[in-house]
């Protein structure tokens, strides 16, 4: 026999026990083998299966968060309309104001529930809510005293004074 027959057989009986130890190998250990394909089955079906909940959780969140985000969008336009009413009442009830006063103190208001509304910071919006409330209080005060007197004060003045007394911290 020559060399390369040699190794031609020698390569052929290794290649025959390599086939042999792993058919032996599946045979000893295809309980396991099955056992663990349905435990792969059964986790893919569970993720599966989480998922699609984990994806309706996602889509019920989005469109909560989007119907609180249009309620705040409406709430808010109610906001600057009434702060719009505000300066209208302001405007004819100091029938003698200049507009750019009135303008002024409606920006302000303006301003003011912008950084209520729109501050990342809870703490700063709050404050800027207080705030804001309390120029709305200051400006019905001058309104319900310009009442009582009979129309007779040129100014908001109690909202100047709230205005410029905020400017100044």
């Amino acid at each position: 026999m020559s060399i390369p027959e040699n190794i031609a057989k020698a390569i052929t009986r290794l290649c025959y026990s390599v086939r042999s130890e792993a058919a032996e190998w599946h045979k000893e250990n295809q309980p396991e083998l099955d056992r663990l394909k349905e435990e792969k089955l059964v986790a893919a079906a569970e993720l599966k299966k989480r998922l699609e909940l984990m994806e309706i959780r996602f889509k019920e969140e989005c469109r909560r968060t989007r119907m609180e985000e249009e309620r705040q969008t409406e709430q808010f336009a109610e906001f600057l309309e009434s702060i719009d009413e505000m300066k209208a009442n302001m405007l004819e009830y100091y029938g003698s104001m200049p507009k750019p006063i009135a303008l002024m103190i409606h920006h302000h208001a303006a301003e003011l529930l912008k950084q209520a509304w729109h501050s990342p910071d809870a703490r700063e919006r709050f404050q800027m809510q207080t705030r804001f409330t309390n120029l709305m209080l200051t400006i019905t005060e001058d309104l319900t005293e310009l009442s009582a007197a009979g129309g007779h004060k040129a100014l908001p003045e109690k909202t100047i004074a709230f205005i410029q007394n905020k400017n100044e911290e």
